[in-house]
C-alpha cells in the first residue's frame, strides 16, 4: 500500500510541519549518509548511476527551490531501489536538494508517516519549499509499482503451483515458499527500474504541482 499527502499546508498538523523542518538541518546529505551505509551500498550507488533525469524532471523540478527530506534504513528493498532516483534528481537539477534522516532515530518524525493501515513504512520522501513549508509526502513507493507487485506475486505463485503453500497468505506460507518468492521479485523489480523511475518522479511532480495549483 502506498500513500501521497499532498493536502493544503494550512490544513497539515503545524507540530507535523515544525517538526520536519526541524529536522532539515539534522539530516545528512547524500554523501554523509552513503558513507555511513552498512548494507546495500553498492547497489544504492548502482542505482544512481542508472537512474536517467529526463526533460520533463526540469520541467516538474527546475523551476523553484525544492527540498525532499528523506527517511529511510540502508537494510531496506525499497530504500535502496528508490531513494537513489531522489538523489539523482539533486544531483542533476540545482533547485532539488535531498536530505535524508535515518528512520530508527527519528521515530517520532516517521511516526507522523504511516500508511493507511497504520504501518510505519520506508522510505518517506517529505516535499518542502524553499521556505521549508511541507508540501506533501510520498511513502513507501509510488502506487502503481505496488499494484504490479501485487501482480506479479499473484502471476509467479500461479505459475508454480508445486511450491507448498502457494495459495495462502505471505505470512502463512512455508518458509521456502516465501523465500522463493522472495527471491523472484527481487530479480524481477530490478527490471522495472526505467519505469518505476518515472512512476516516482511523476508522483513526487504531482505534489509540488497541486499545491501550486491551489496557490494560484
Amino acid at each position: 500500500m502506498t500513500q501521497i499527502m499532498n493536502e493544503p499546508v494550512e490544513q497539515k498538523g503545524v507540530e507535523r510541519m515544525t517538526l520536519a523542518a526541524d529536522r532539515w538541518e539534522q539530516a545528512m546529505t547524500p554523501d554523509e549518509y552513503m558513507s555511513q551505509m552498512v548494507e546495500n551500498r553498492e547497489r544504492f550507488e548502482s542505482n544512481i548511476a542508472r537512474t536517467r533525469i529526463m526533460p520533463g524532471d526540469w520541467a516538474a523540478f527546475g523551476q523553484e527551490p525544492v527540498r525532499i527530506l528523506v527517511l529511510t534504513e540502508d537494510w531496506c528493498g525499497d530504500s535502496a531501489q528508490f531513494v537513489p532516483m531522489v538523489v539523482k534528481l539533486a544531483q542533476e537539477i540545482p533547485t532539488v536538494e535531498v536530505r535524508i534522516l535515518r528512520r530508527d532515530q527519528h521515530t517520532d518524525l516517521a511516526d507522523r508517516y504511516r500508511r493507511k493501515d497504520g504501518y510505519q513504512a520506508i522510505p518517506v520522501f517529505i516535499v518542502l519549499d524553499s521556505e521549508m513549508h511541507e508540501l506533501g509526502a510520498l511513502i513507501e513507493r509510488p502506487e502503481r509499482a505496488t499494484a504490479e507487485i501485487v501482480e506479479e506475486r499473484k502471476r509467479f505463485l500461479a505459475a508454480h503451483p508445486e511450491l507448498p503453500g502457494a495459495n495462502r497468505a505471505f505470512d502463512r506460507m512455508p518458509e521456502e515458499t516465501r523465500q522463493a518468492l522472495k527471491e523472484h521479485i527481487a530479480g524481477w523489480r530490478d527490471g522495472q527500474f526505467d519505469r518505476w523511475t518515472r512512476y516516482l518522479m511523476e508522483d513526487l511532480a504531482e505534489i509540488t504541482r497541486s499545491v501550486r495549483t491551489r496557490a494560484a
